[in-house]
């Protein structure tokens, strides 16, 4: 009787190991905010974006992924693929199933409060069994069916997030000489190519030295007009002319910026990511964007490929990612 009853009890002690289930968490700081953090994992576009299956999905198979949602809820399907996400208040619960395995877990949002305003806490609450809960005080657990990592690494990895890597840097000169003329659409390139020339007939003639590769700005103006600037920073304090302008920029004044290297038509897609980095840091734009050219040569065609930097400024106060 003994013997049944020590197994009878050993069965159940096994039986605990693996079937009642245990909470465990760990917390996670991701630089980012509160509402930038809140807003992405509530739009199942953007899991598409993040989890890493579902990104390489996108290539090749997104007629594939099906997505049903409501208010406080949403599910993505994808092959073997299976996530159910409902929020509310300030907690997402998660069931993830695949193939192999299901998961679920919940992410849970803090605000970090300091005076930026652009960090957040996520703790994530896995539910496991005994024996991983045990184990887990031995050797720190992964986490890894959670996805925090994956999450963590698309947030701060602006490639990833945003398709570009996008970096701080200065203007490097604070002389500036510009040529702005309002021309017709069809004629841009022409009108920048003699733009240039004449700057570099200028600065020839007048032993001016150019410090940094041609900035221009190419912005639409109605419906058939550009207004076409082209511009180099210099190394001296110079006079205006009746078409070349002298004017001054805070040399070192905070800039972001993207390279771009391809046809000149699709490098609206650099200024779609920098406005968006801008929107999510909560930066100010002090001047209208523009670009310079690393090769120091303008387009002829829409159809050139370019490599470019698009350059957006912002104010000092707003320089801190």
């Amino acid at each position: 009787m003994k013997k049944k009853v020590i197994l009878l009890l050993l069965i159940l002690v096994i039986s605990a190991f693996f079937f009642i289930p245990v909470n465990r968490e760990k917390t996670t700081l991701i630089k980012s905010s509160f509402l930038n953090i809140y807003g992405l994992l509530a739009n199942p576009l953007y899991w598409e974006k993040w989890r890493p299956e579902l990104r390489n999905a996108i290539k090749t198979d997104s007629d594939k992924i099906l997505v049903t949602k409501d208010s406080t809820s949403f599910r993505i399907k994808y092959t073997n693929l299976s996530l159910g996400v409902k929020f509310g208040g300030t907690t997402f619960e998660i069931k993830d199933t695949t193939a192999r395995k299901n998961t679920n877990y919940s992410y849970t949002l803090i605000p970090v409060n300091d005076k930026f305003q652009n960090k957040t806490d996520i703790v994530v609450v896995e539910n496991t069994n005994v024996l991983n809960y045990l184990c887990g005080m031995i050797w720190p657990p992964s986490f890894s069916g959670t996805h925090i990592d994956d999450f963590k690494n698309f947030m701060e990895t602006d490639s990833l997030r945003y398709g570009f890597k996008i970096f701080k840097t200065g203007v490097p000169e604070s002389n500036l000489i510009v040529i702005r003329r309002e021309v017709l659409k069809a004629n841009k390139f022409t009108e920048a190519a003699k733009m240039l020339a004449t700057l570099k007939q200028h600065i020839k003639a007048n032993n001016i030295k150019q410090i940094y590769p041609v900035i221009a700005q190419f912005l639409p103006k109605g419906k058939d007009s550009s207004q076409v600037n082209v511009g180099f920073f210099i190394d001296k304090e110079v006079a205006s002319n009746n078409e070349i302008i002298f004017t001054r920029m805070p040399k070192g004044g905070p800039l972001f910026a993207a390279k771009f290297k391809g046809e000149f038509s699709k490098r609206g897609k650099a200024y779609v990511a920098l406005n968006q980095y801008f929107i999510d840091y909560t930066h100010q734009t002090a001047i209208l964007p523009f670009e310079t050219y690393l090769d120091n040569k303008l387009p002829h065609s829409d159809n050139d490929i370019i490599n470019i930097q698009v350059n957006f400024s912002t104010y000092p106060s707003d320089s801190v990612k």
